[in-house]
């Protein structure tokens, strides 16, 4: 089994095989590195366009606030289908005493579900940008509930502070690479 990801071609019809179907990004694995997101984020060649969403809303709104940044989010995502990109990134950056985040799970699963039920999901690919996930049952979920790719830039910008201050014995991309190589083979497992 491979952990092995694309994003793209899917306009193309999987039972007659073209040259559409060669128009992917192939990525080594599901969980990327910043360095591998800002590169998917700016990508720029032919027909690969992003949007970007924040999974924002702010705290004074409280509950209601959520629901309506939910909705709000599902149907950026539907506009971004008909603008004609090609994967959309859900990104809760922006985190601050005003704003909090919509829980990466209920925003990823919300857009994939608001998105079949538009007959629109085949058309895009859901990258992820959080800072939430760290364990191995956390990417699971997302990749089962919608998501692509997941850049767990939290779970990185700890490992970063600990090789830092000389908690882990390995510069930081050595740890970085065991860190997503872990998240990986747990990943095979569940799978």
């Amino acid at each position: 089994m491979s952990h092995s990801a694309y994003l793209g071609s899917h306009q193309a019809n999987l039972l007659s095989p073209s040259a559409e179907h060669c128009k992917v990004v192939k990525l080594k694995s599901p969980v990327i590195s910043n360095l591998e997101f800002d590169i998917l984020k700016n990508i720029r060649y032919k027909r690969f366009s992003s949007v970007e969403l924040p999974m924002l809303f702010p705290l004074k709104d409280g509950a209601k606030g959520l629901e309506n940044a939910v909705n709000s989010l599902c149907l950026k995502a539907e506009e971004a289908v008909e603008n004609g990109h090609n994967y959309l990134i859900l990104t809760d950056r922006g985190v601050n005493t005003d704003l909090v985040a919509i829980p990466s799970l209920l925003a990823v699963s919300a857009v994939h579900h608001h998105l079949i039920k538009c007959r629109k999901r085949m058309q895009i690919d859901i990258v992820v940008e959080s800072a939430e996930p760290r364990e191995i049952m956390h990417f699971a979920l997302l990749f089962g509930y919608g998501a692509s790719v997941v850049n767990p830039y939290g779970a990185l910008a700890v490992l970063y502070d600990q090789v830092k201050n000389k908690e882990i014995q390995a510069d930081f991309e050595t740890a970085q690479k065991h860190y997503i190589k872990s998240i990986n083979k747990g990943l095979l497992k569940v799978m």
